[in-house]
């Protein structure tokens, strides 16, 4: 910036000068020219004051030292000259510019090339009266002599740029470095805020002789100081993120566009077992696993988030792959692994010992319910009848739970499933036998609509259709009805019953879960009957969906081959 700030500064003196010059050498030359003309003008007008008649026309031509003095006759004829030029020979001047001037009564001075002499003159005329007759008094000086003059001042004036050009290229730099010098302190200062170590500039380091220079010094200085503030900040802020994500107990790292480490966490570089200077190295530097490698370049070519569960030395992790596309510099996709394995293996137990414990009861429970069959048929009390009726009915009740109960821990642990193609209306119409005694005792309409084949095992779609069919017979008032839709690719069940809250649709799929418990238990539901459909579902992968409205009715639909 120095250097260009003072080359243009030069440039501009100089050309200013140049100007100058020029501008000077022309009003001097032009100065000179009128000096002469004024010369010329007096000379004739001395010498048209001398003229008489009786005065000798070579000797009075001859008073002229460097001025031409000649006298032309009226009818343009050169009576006599001061140059050595032959009289009887020269043309006639009538037609010369100064001549027909001074003829008109307008004399005026012209500059001209004389063929006699060679040369250019400053001519000027003067008519004078001579007898009855006149004559023309005509003066001229030599244009040259003019440009002598100047050029014997050129020198001086060439002296005097080079003086200029001088102290101007001296006071340029000084000025030049006076203004750049608070500057280059500033710059200094600059470089240190990338260190964080910026310091308030001093009242004398911007007071300089130019106000506005001293403005633009304390306003950069302001800017500065609040430069330096939010960078401390953002320091602070990113000191305190990087913390708590070397802190965190998960694995974290994050994989640019082209596939390299950008970030990782000291949790991720304990368990793949690298150092820290795996950042800016290919994600196959870290890990081999092709889950993990499908699904960051699914994230990073399709913006597509992930969620599964790898086993990575022994351990199970549950893996988070989501593109964090918005970011403002360059998007990057953050994988976070969460070791889960005593989440599962706590889960594994929990349903070993839910199916161990309800296996276990549902021998008693049948034991107990065979005993109390054979009491009902011995007993010929009826007081004690009633009762034996009653512990029947809860052991049904208990048997029917612990039923389900099994069936729910046996879908948690299924991984395989073996389908076969299972007729949709075949499986409705046999649950609605087994539904027919309440179906009747409502008076309900009970309408199967369409068929369809399904690809399952059937045991999974007969609870299915059970369980719904059974919960929409179930909470239906008299006469209500229900509808069965069966399409190619849904299966919808669809009632005009006492419908679910808004608040509570979200859990009726939850274990144990019941709307209006004193009226569930009276029907008879254990409560787990949701819950079983819903882990169907999973298992195939089906859409569960449901609408409800209090006092209007139920739907709840299954779409196949998922959502």
């Amino acid at each position: 910036m120095k250097k260009r700030l003072f080359l243009f500064t030069t440039l501009i003196v100089l050309a200013g000068l140049v100007v100058f010059f020029g501008a000077t050498v022309f009003i001097t030359s032009a100065n000179n020219m009128k000096i002469a003309k004024d010369k010329v003008i007096e000379t004739t007008k001395i010498c048209a004051n001398l003229y008489s008649e009786t005065l000798d026309f070579k000797a009075f031509v001859e008073v002229g030292d460097e001025t031409r003095i000649t006298l032309i006759s009226a009818d343009g004829a050169v009576l006599a000259d001061s140059r050595p030029i032959d009289v009887n020979a020269a043309d006639n001047h009538l037609d010369r510019p100064e001549i027909r001037a001074a003829l008109s009564d307008t004399p005026e001075a012209f500059v001209r090339y004389s063929d006699s002499v060679g040369n250019d003159f400053i001519y000027y005329a003067l008519k004078v009266q001579s007898g009855e007759s006149y004559i023309f008094v005509r003066a001229a000086v030599p244009v040259g002599k003019i440009n002598t003059y100047l050029l014997q001042s050129i020198p001086l004036l060439i002296l005097a740029l080079i003086v200029v050009l001088t102290l101007s290229f001296y006071l340029i730099r000084t000025m030049t470095n006076g203004i750049l010098k608070p500057f280059n302190s500033v710059q200094g200062k600059l470089l240190k805020l990338t260190e964080g170590d910026y310091e308030q500039c001093s009242a004398a380091e911007y007071n300089t002789n130019f106000d506005e220079v001293n403005s633009i010094l304390s306003k950069i200085d302001s800017v500065a100081l609040l430069l330096q503030k939010n960078i401390n900040n953002l320091s602070d802020e990113k000191a305190k993120l990087d913390y708590i994500i070397s802190n965190i107990g998960d694995g974290l790292f994050a994989i640019d566009e082209a596939q390299k480490i950008a970030l990782i966490n000291n949790s991720a570089l304990n368990l793949f077992s690298v150092n820290p200077d795996i950042i800016g190295k290919s994600l196959s530097y870290l890990s081999a696993d092709k889950a993990i490698s499908n699904a960051v370049t699914d994230s990073i070519k399709l913006e597509k988030s992930s969620l599964f569960e790898v086993v990575l030395f022994s351990k199970i992790y549950l893996v988070t792959v989501k593109n964090l596309r918005d970011l403002p510099l360059a998007p990057l996709t953050i994988v976070i692994l969460s070791d889960v394995t005593e989440n599962r293996e706590s889960a594994k137990r929990r349903e070993e010992f839910f199916a161990n414990a309800s296996h276990e009861l549902k021998t008693p429970l049948t034991a107990i319910k065979m005993f109390n069959d054979l009491t009902i048929a011995n007993s010929k009390d009826e007081n004690i009848a009633k009762f034996i009726t009653g512990i029947g009915r809860e052991t049904d009740r208990m048997l029917s739970l612990i039923t389900d109960m099994l069936k729910l821990s046996k879908l948690e642990s299924t991984e395989n499933i073996n389908p076969t193609t299972v007729s949709l209306a075949g499986v409705v119409n046999e649950v609605s036998e087994v539904l027919s005694a309440i179906i009747a005792d409502k008076s309900l309409t009970f309408e199967v609509l369409g068929e369809a084949e399904i690809q399952a095992e059937y045991n999974h779609i007969y609870d299915v259709v059970k369980n719904l069919a059974e919960n929409a017979v179930r909470y239906c008032n008299q006469n209500d009805n229900v509808t069965v839709k069966i399409e190619k690719t849904k299966f919808t069940v669809v009632d005009d019953g006492i419908g679910i809250p808004a608040d509570e649709q979200t859990r009726i799929f939850e274990r144990f879960y019941r709307v209006e418990k004193s009226r569930s238990q009276a029907n008879g539901g254990t409560g787990l009957g949701l819950s079983i459909v819903k882990h169907i579902c999973a298992l195939y992968d089906w859409r569960l969906s449901l609408k409800s409205k209090v006092g209007a009715g139920t739907e709840v639909g299954v779409e196949f081959g998922g959502g």
